[in-house]
């Protein structure tokens, strides 16, 4: 059960894909399995009505990564990648749901994909390895965290670890990431940046307890 097109399917398409995919969920691992996020991070292009359906079906958010590069460079500019999208002024707030744009499609930050076939440096946190590298790499991940930070309006902001075909050998990720987290937050009374793993779920929760205002978009991400 996968994500469908959003742009060359009819609504009965979606429905039964949707309902299939969460009915199977349901009957796997009962209603505590059913998804509450849509995560559409690979399709091109994205349509009002299918958020409206997410936002139909009960859906909290929907976060995807693929957007047109003008589009996308505006909204880092003026942090409006994430807002609530009204996807039918005919059934209101019934349509509306929350949505966010990540901040690099769904890929690590350059530098940082620490999978099996990625020839980034890995964490070398032996103080007599001549390869010790952790100030600088927590540095160069900590430049890149403040810089997305201004293209979002609350304090949170995601980070995506992984990429097509990874995780074959999780724990070459996992190790690195584990070392990531724990050096970069000895300095967080310092830096003021707080790593932690995380779920779209619970980053849509921190979001709702932040009290940010967000703007609204009622049309589609189409050419």
């Amino acid at each position: 059960w996968v994500m469908n097109d959003e742009a060359c399917v009819f609504y009965t398409n979606t429905i039964d894909q949707m309902t299939y995919g969460i009915r199977k969920l349901k009957d796997i691992f009962g209603k505590c399995g059913v998804p509450r996020i849509g995560w559409q991070i690979d399709p091109f292009g994205h349509s009002r009505e299918y958020a409206s359906l997410l936002a139909q079906m009960g859906m909290d958010g929907y976060f995807f990564g693929r957007v047109d590069y003008q589009d996308f460079r505006a909204r880092k500019k003026e942090q409006q990648l994430e807002f609530i999208w009204s996807g039918s002024a005919n059934l209101g707030k019934d349509a509306q749901i929350f949505t966010g744009i990540l901040p690099n499609v769904y890929s690590p930050p350059r530098g940082f994909c620490f999978d099996i076939y990625c020839s980034d440096d890995a964490l070398v946190d032996d103080p007599d390895s001549d390869e010790y590298n952790v100030k600088t790499r927590v540095d160069d991940f900590l430049i890149y965290v403040n810089e997305t930070a201004t293209f979002y309006k609350s304090n949170n902001i995601p980070v995506t670890m992984g990429n097509d075909f990874n995780y074959q050998s999780a724990g070459h990720w996992f190790t690195n990431l584990d070392k990531l987290i724990h050096y970069a937050n000895l300095r967080s009374e310092e830096t003021k940046v707080n790593l932690l793993y995380s779920t779209p779920s619970c980053y849509l929760k921190a979001l709702h307890e932040s009290g940010v205002t967000w703007p609204n978009k009622t049309d589609d991400f189409f050419p």
